[in-house]
């Protein structure tokens, strides 16, 4: 697929996060390149420093931390087209990534550095709205993410993460969902056996 047909998908994908111009978007377009990343690499690593937001136009990717005996722990999942992939206190603070991005089936995305971002943030005040707004999104989505381990039960996570990530759930063992849902394998049968799902 070629650059114009992805930028094409990610416009009205951003204009409708925080509109964004016509003349905007296509001094915007200028930064962004196009990057696929095959099923079973990582698009950063922990400890990497990363410098770009990779928006996804198509596949599929897992967030995931590893401890120091090397357990890893499911942070997220990318299926949405516009989805936003990065660290962000490593884009913003020079720190390295605290987690992996692994690709579960190959992944194109628009990358843009953070630094030619920020910059069209300083020059546009349409940019610098849309900035706001994807960190506004970031911080409800990790709101709503500790509310549901606080107030919903590990079934109701379970069916939630069916809603929500139809496509990963096709493919990823059931010990990476179970990660996510932050419950063990064993209990994630026993909730698949009660809903049928065994």
């Amino acid at each position: 697929m070629k650059i114009k047909e992805q930028l094409d998908i990610l416009y009205p994908i951003l204009n409708d996060i925080s509109p964004i111009p016509k003349n905007v978007w296509e001094e915007a377009s200028k930064y962004f390149k196009s990057i696929v990343t095959k099923q079973g690499e990582y698009l950063f690593r922990m400890g990497d420093k990363v410098e770009n937001f990779y928006f996804l136009i198509y596949g599929l990717a897992r967030y995931f931390y590893l401890t120091p005996d090397g357990k890893e722990f499911n942070k997220s999942f990318a299926q949405a087209q516009g989805h936003l992939l990065s660290s962000i206190s490593s884009v913003s603070k020079g720190e390295t990534s605290p987690f992996f991005v692994e690709v579960l089936s190959d992944l194109t995305t628009l990358c843009i550095s953070y630094k030619d971002f920020m910059k069209l943030a300083d020059h546009y005040p349409q940019w610098n709205q849309l900035t706001l707004r994807i960190y506004e999104n970031l911080i409800i989505k990790k709101e709503r993410r500790e509310a549901d381990f606080l107030v919903l039960s590990a079934t109701q996570r379970y069916k939630k993460f069916l809603s929500e990530f139809p496509e990963v759930a096709k493919i990823v063992p059931n010990y990476h969902i179970a990660s996510y849902l932050g419950i063990t394998e064993v209990a994630l049968s026993r909730i698949r056996k009660q809903i049928n799902l065994s």
